[in-house]
């Protein structure tokens, strides 16, 4: 599942919407205490009053929003390739994954996956406050290609009919002592401690099953979202969703600078790690029209390097095995900067300045006869510095 994937679905999180017939919401009060759970409570979309419903959609359209890898996430299930002849009665109990695909393809109630799931969140993970655990389950038709409206084509060859489920976990607050106008009696009143509200605006998980884009569905996928950026909530993906955790964004560029480090040494010229990003960033140039994630592996990286004028290339290999494990996929746009802005951070202790990748060859670091350091960098125009342009001056430093 790619940005685009993400931002069509979330698009029709609205009420009015045809592209996405809500069936069912099911909500869940767990007391943190002791697991306890307070209520159920399952509505029928349609039946909802237009308030409630909004605040329902605007809750579930959070766990779908945030950059990938790194507030939302595509894992992996531990357990792999379900198909129909994998589900048995025990199965369903133990798996996670097992328990959202019976409940697409069954065609009963949502209640029953929920509570399931409920029940390995009140054994697996205590939150800090009570919690409401909101599923919904809906259908969403996507477009899977666009339509040759001269050929004899049916709506089914270029739209795609996905049930999903998706889920959030929400924080229950509880406000603290203020004054109150009660307008059913005309009076002041002081709040109560029953008079607790659900943060839905900010959910602390959350995640949707299967993942899916224009190509496929993918049930042995889940998208996890996470209230925290750059981190993810480990007990509740390995314990709860039953998947593997992944690198985050910022992990996978830490992992291949650690590689990058190994081969090339502490040192690099500004044109080298240039021309590095170049090769990398042409990726993701020759992957516009594609859905697929770019990525670079092992083989490519070495290759990478050699082309840029490396010449410890053979301790790739050992690095990655060192960082990864092994072969590695890199998700190209997690590793090298942003092309289309200042996203390069030059600084030490007195400096700190951002430039585009582009202009790391006109940079030059150097050292003039007094054993003095400066960092030198090629500009067009004058630098202005609060409204003020800096005097030219010619400078022997080499």
């Amino acid at each position: 599942m790619n940005k685009k994937d993400l931002a069509d679905l979330r698009k029709e999180f609205k009420l009015s919407s045809y592209m996405m017939p809500i069936k069912e919401i099911y909500s869940v009060y767990l007391k943190k205490d002791n697991g306890e759970i307070i209520t159920r409570e399952l509505n029928y979309f349609e039946m909802m009053d237009i308030e409630k419903k909004e605040l329902y959609l605007d809750n579930f359209k959070k766990v779908l929003t945030g950059t990938i890898d790194t507030k939302v996430f595509e894992l992996d299930f531990m357990m792999k390739n379900v198909d129909e002849n994998t589900i048995d009665e025990a199965s369903v109990e133990e798996s996670t994954q097992i328990i959202l695909y019976n409940a697409l393809t069954s065609g009963s109630s949502i209640t029953e996956c929920a509570d399931k799931i409920v029940d390995k969140i009140s054994k697996h993970y205590t939150y800090d406050t009570d919690i409401v655990i909101n599923f919904v389950k809906a259908e969403y038709y996507k477009g899977n290609k666009k339509r040759n409206e001269e050929a004899d084509e049916a709506i089914d060859d270029y739209v795609q009919a996905i049930e999903f489920i998706l889920c959030s976990i929400n924080k229950v607050d509880v406000p603290k002592k203020v004054l109150k106008f009660d307008y059913s009696e005309m009076k002041f009143k002081p709040t109560s401690a029953l008079d607790i509200t659900v943060n839905l605006s900010s959910p602390l998980d959350g995640f949707m099953f299967p993942s899916f884009s224009s190509e496929y569905v993918d049930v042995n996928k889940v998208i996890y979202y996470s209230s925290k950026s750059k981190q993810m909530n480990t007990i509740f993906v390995e314990e709860v969703l039953e998947s593997s955790v992944k690198p985050t964004a910022i992990e996978e560029k830490e992992s291949f600078n650690i590689i990058l480090n190994t081969v090339v040494g502490d040192k690099i010229k500004p044109e080298t790690m240039q021309e590095i990003y170049e090769q990398i960033n042409e990726k993701i140039e020759d992957s516009e029209d594609i859905e697929e994630e770019p990525t670079v592996d092992m083989k490519e990286v070495e290759k990478i390097l050699e082309n840029s004028g490396i010449e410890n290339t053979e301790v790739v290999k050992s690095a990655f095995e060192q960082v990864c494990g092994g072969d590695y996929d890199f998700k190209v746009k997690n590793i090298v900067p942003d092309f289309g802005s200042k996203s390069i951070k030059i600084e030490n202790e007195a400096t700190s300045i951002i430039i585009n990748p582009n202009e790391l060859s006109g940079i030059r670091q150097v050292r003039d006869k007094d054993g003095k350091k400066y960092l030198m960098i090629e500009i067009t125009e004058d630098v202005e510095i609060n409204g003020f342009r800096l005097e030219t001056e010619d400078m022997e430093l080499i």
